[in-house]
């Protein structure tokens, strides 16, 4: 006997041809067609999955914590109002007293002379004090 033939020869017209048939015949087109659509659908999912977890770790939290600082600043701001309304109560009582104390003791201010305003409270305490820069 001869030698064994391989199970196909590629150099042969009858093979291509015949693969040719049974992949268009057979659905094979069809199949390669599914595995790229599949493929492409995986990435899809991939890349929806990337944006879920981004979001959930990345951009949730800085929203959190965005809302977190802006509820701050609010409260720094009421707080600040406050501290402003303080000062002014504060200035207007001590000028009564001021007035007050020279109606009673006159010398009490050659005696007791006020204290300076610290520079770096001025522009907040007594703004109309503060010299107008040319």
């Amino acid at each position: 006997m001869g030698e064994p033939m391989p199970p196909f020869d590629l150099s042969s017209t009858e093979f291509w041809t015949s693969l040719l048939v049974a992949l268009v015949g057979g659905g094979g087109v069809g199949a390669i067609i599914g595995a790229i659509s599949s493929r492409r659908k995986d990435t899809a999912d991939i890349a929806a999955k990337a944006c879920d977890i981004l979001t959930d770790s990345v951009i949730k939290p800085l929203r959190e914590q965005v809302e977190s600082q802006e509820e701050q600043i609010q409260h720094l701001e009421v707080q600040q109002r406050k501290y402003f309304a303080l000062a002014a109560y504060t200035r207007s009582l001590f000028h009564w007293l001021q007035t007050f104390c020279e109606i009673i003791e006159p010398d009490f201010l050659a005696n007791h002379p006020k204290p300076r305003l610290p520079d770096e409270l001025r522009a907040d305490i007594a703004p109309e004090t503060l010299k107008e820069e040319s």
